[in-house]
């Protein structure tokens, strides 16, 4: 979280947990009144016209929490489970990845009606995109690997997202379950913890 000393939790018990360090290290929870009905799969801590608090859940819904008024400024719901949250490169929108087997990605403005996305895109698989795969936004690109054994990285130009810009192979035979962007490189994480460094030039 913004505030120092102050970090977030969510889980199998449907709650989200604020918790303050104290000089001692001790952490203290106490729970925001953020109401889901099923688990709370992922965070996001972000600042568009002030501090906000985006919490996706297996509910098929991504609730909005404004930090400084306590309360839940929207409420965004989908049809498919909400597995990994991200920051985009508009503050007002999230790219959220879902439960889908075509259209695993979708980049939603945090301050239109809920049912309303941007854009969604994605690749056709045979398996719905898991919970355990995460993949990465830096700038106007977003990677991300999947839930089929290919061991690829695919790349989107969020500003032209309807189709792959690039395709990476890395790990044959193997998933490629997390990407980050690390000082203009890519981090791709396999299934078996085996890592490959990639360039995400378009070119």
């Amino acid at each position: 979280m913004a505030q120092a000393g102050t970090f977030v939790t969510g889980g199998y018990d449907h709650v989200v947990h604020r918790w303050s360090l104290s000089e001692e290290h001790d952490a203290t929870p106490s729970p925001l009144a953020i109401r889901h009905t099923s688990t709370v799969q992922s965070l996001l801590a972000i600042r568009d016209t002030s501090d906000k608090l985006l919490s996706g859940s297996a509910d098929c819904s991504v609730s909005v929490y404004d930090v400084a008024a306590e309360r839940v400024v929207n409420l965004l719901k989908l049809s498919n489970s909400v597995y990994q949250v991200h920051s985009a490169p508009s503050p007002f929108c999230a790219l959220l990845e879902v439960g889908h087997r075509e259209l695993q990605f979708e980049v939603r403005d945090l301050r239109l009606v809920p049912m309303a996305s941007v854009v969604r895109f994605g690749y056709p698989n045979v398996k719905v995109h898991g919970r355990y795969t995460r993949g990465a936004v830096h700038d106007h690109m977003f990677a991300c690997g999947g839930s089929e054994k290919d061991g690829c990285v695919r790349l989107w130009d969020l500003r032209k997202p309807s189709k792959v810009l690039k395709t990476i192979h890395c790990f044959p035979g193997r998933k490629t379950i997390q990407v980050v962007f690390d000082d203009g490189r890519m981090v791709a994480c396999s299934e078996d913890h085996q890592l490959a460094f990639l360039s995400y030039n378009p070119s």
